[in-house]
């Protein structure tokens, strides 16, 4: 019980942190993007984009590759990680050991409360 306590305490912590941290970067990009929008520097680049079509038809093939390697990225994660199976052998695990699932929940409500 008390190991798993411990355990729930350090994930819940470490899930609050990373999620505060990423809001807090993603908050400073949209920041940082409005106020070159506001400036005038993302139009300007928007322009010279548009003026050539070599230029034009080189960024739309990189698009393309981030968005197809995106997507294989995501159906090879899907393939790995299926929730049905993740549930089930996590609900098995959880049923084995009752005092440990109650242990981390405890942990757990802790670390996210404090």
């Amino acid at each position: 019980f008390a190991a798993s306590a411990c355990v729930g305490f350090g994930a819940s912590r470490f899930a609050v942190r990373a999620t505060v941290k990423t809001v807090k970067t993603v908050g400073v990009a949209y920041i940082a993007f409005e106020a070159l929008e506001y400036c005038g520097l993302l139009k300007e680049a928007r322009r010279r984009t548009s003026a050539s079509p070599s230029r034009r038809r080189r960024l739309a093939q990189s698009r393309d590759y981030a968005l197809r390697t995106a997507d294989a990225i995501r159906r090879d994660i899907r393939a790995q990680l299926s929730s049905i199976d993740v549930s089930r052998r996590a609900k098995a695990r959880m049923e084995r050991d009752k005092a440990g699932t109650v242990g981390f929940g405890a942990g757990a409500f802790l670390g996210f409360a404090l």
